[in-house]
């Protein structure tokens, strides 16, 4: 799974995005999925999501911190942390935080919970081995990222980059992250908003928008 490894932007800014996720197999217990979404749950995520099936259907349940229920459209849906964490018969995970603190108790409670699953975390690599090191573990596999190649003038700029690359499977427009950025400077918004907004459509919900705000915050300051 590499759709959390293109991410851009300063080290200061990438050490308070960290991604954790695993998507296990239907065929472990139930305890396992719910334990599993327990621990990512508790210890402060800005951004979690699993899938629930509901009256047989499966559903997409997304917490996101700047993300009210009066922010709902079409088919984004969003649930408050309470919800994400009562839910039944889920299936695996994934949780944003913004601070390397909560992704090591995170990752020390799974080490002590011996689910048995396969969990990525995503984060700058020499930070992600202290806390390895820290739970006594060590990492399985690493992947990176190899850079872009091609014709770089047709990216966006880099600053807009740093918004669309929370989103690996680039769902979040490049033309979206700039309209937003105006409708905060013309005071139409507030940054926590407009990050929500972008957020939802990255599907996966790995879109950090505690860092997202902080970015509308910077962006803003230097081009005004």
């Amino acid at each position: 799974m590499t759709h959390s490894n293109h991410r851009r932007g300063s080290r200061e800014s990438l050490e308070k995005d960290w991604v954790v996720f695993c998507f296990p197999s239907m065929d472990n217990p139930p305890e396992v999925h719910k334990k599993f979404r327990d621990i990512l749950a508790k210890h402060d995520p800005v951004c979690c999501t699993t899938t629930a099936t509901i009256d047989g259907k499966k559903k997409r349940m997304r917490y996101n911190k700047y993300w009210d229920k009066k922010y709902d459209s079409g088919l984004h849906e969003s649930v408050t942390l309470e919800e994400y964490k009562n839910a039944e018969n889920t299936r695996g995970g994934s949780a944003v935080y913004d601070n390397k603190e909560s992704v090591q108790k995170v990752v020390n409670d799974l080490v002590e919970a011996e689910l048995g699953l396969s969990v990525t975390v995503s984060g700058i690599f020499d930070e992600l081995y202290d806390i390895c090191e820290n739970a006594g573990i060590q990492a399985h596999t690493v992947n990176m990222s190899a850079e872009t190649l091609g014709d770089m003038s047709l990216l966006p700029d880099q600053d807009i980059l740093e918004f669309t690359t929370m989103c690996g499977h680039a769902f979040v427009a490049s033309n979206l992250v700039k309209h937003l950025l105006n409708q905060v400077k013309n005071g139409r918004m507030t940054p926590e908003h407009a990050s929500a907004e972008m957020s939802k459509q990255c599907t996966c919900n790995f879109f950090n928008v505690e860092r997202g705000a902080k970015l509308i915050n910077e962006y803003i300051a230097k081009h005004s």
